[in-house]
């Protein structure tokens, strides 16, 4: 029994994975192990899967035909053993030495169902380009809570508790995952601490346009309609958090693109609607309350800073007074 198993999706990874494994292989902690799970690649992934195989015992590996980043998470939490933690790498993505010592030491002395940490955003030649952190209080909490699998660690028995999965076919599928992952337990603990670094390239998911049949809308809905029938542990920051996914959603990630200049990722302004009036109705339906949330005002103090905290407070009030459709409709002409 490990007490942290390491998994990592695999499709068409030979360009990068050495790299990923390499600074997997060699944490300066101990009790770990790692299952990839090579999601019907046709290329050479399996046979470099194989040589980490055979020379390292602590890691395995399994082929399952292609489904895409979340039916090969799903998969991989399906065939977890005993460990007592699962962390989720990517396969372009790599981590530092002390990465599993960080998030482990604070899971094991608190007996955490989720820890959060940083990470750096890099391009292919390792420039750092982004810097993301958390600033815990006093008390260890934070206000902003960003909702991917980056520089996280999970209890398995809280994700079977709730019977956690990803959803398959859709894009920014973690976020559905942590938005009942982080508030039903008060046993979250966050880091100051940055070890896990993604690469952002052009074959990255991130990089495709983004379509409706991929938008999460019932899966988003049901994790929302989850955490409310479960009372979330402090209910203002989930909805904050909600409210700060959809800015972002909306008005950013809907964009041309966040990191490359792509000019055939244009923006589809019909969808960009629709979410609008999704978001609309979503807030109205499970938290109606939610322009009188206390994070949106510009003056209380938290760890947000001033840029997002003025973008959520507008936008949700553009939302709730129905005139965000017009608003997106102009910005994504300028």
């Amino acid at each position: 029994m490990s007490m942290v198993t390491v998994i990592i999706p695999a499709y068409n990874a030979e360009k990068y994975i050495h790299r990923c494994l390499e600074s997997v292989v060699h944490q300066s902690y101990t009790d770990y192990d790692v299952l990839i799970v090579n999601d019907g690649s046709s290329d050479n992934t399996e046979n470099i899967l194989k040589e980490y195989k055979s020379k390292y015992p602590f890691v395995d590996y399994c082929n399952k035909e292609n489904g895409g980043v979340s039916s090969a998470r799903n998969f991989g939490m399906r065939q977890l053993k005993q460990s007592r933690y699962v962390a989720f790498v990517d396969s372009d993505d790599y981590v530092a030495e002390e990465y599993l010592l960080r998030l482990m030491t604070v899971a094991e002395r608190n007996q955490s169902d989720v820890v959060c940490s940083g990470q750096y955003r890099v391009t292919e030649d390792d420039q750092i380009f982004q810097h993301v952190q958390y600033h815990p209080n006093e008390q260890g909490k934070c206000i902003l809570r960003h909702l991917n699998l980056h520089g996280k660690a999970y209890r398995v028995d809280y994700i079977r508790q709730h019977n956690l999965k990803f959803p398959e076919g859709k894009i920014y599928e973690e976020n559905s995952f942590n938005l009942i992952a982080y508030f039903l337990t008060p046993r979250i603990d966050f880091l100051q601490y940055e070890g896990y670094y993604q690469l952002v390239h052009l074959n990255s998911i991130t990089t495709k346009k983004i379509k409706r049949e991929n938008v999460p809308f019932e899966e988003l809905e049901q994790s929302v309609k989850y955490v409310i029938a479960h009372k979330p542990y402090d209910y203002n920051v989930f909805e904050y958090t909600l409210l700060s996914f959809i800015t972002y959603f909306i008005l950013e990630a809907n964009r041309k693109h966040r990191y490359f200049k792509l000019k055939e990722r244009k923006s589809d302004t019909s969808l960009l609607q629709e979410l609008c009036d999704y978001a609309r109705e979503l807030l109205e339906k499970y938290c109606p309350s939610y322009v009188r949330n206390p994070y949106l005002s510009l003056f209380k103090k938290s760890d947000i800073a001033m840029k997002q905290k003025l973008a959520v407070a507008v936008f949700a009030r553009m939302l709730h007074f129905k005139c965000a459709k017009f608003f997106v409709k102009v910005f994504y002409k300028l």
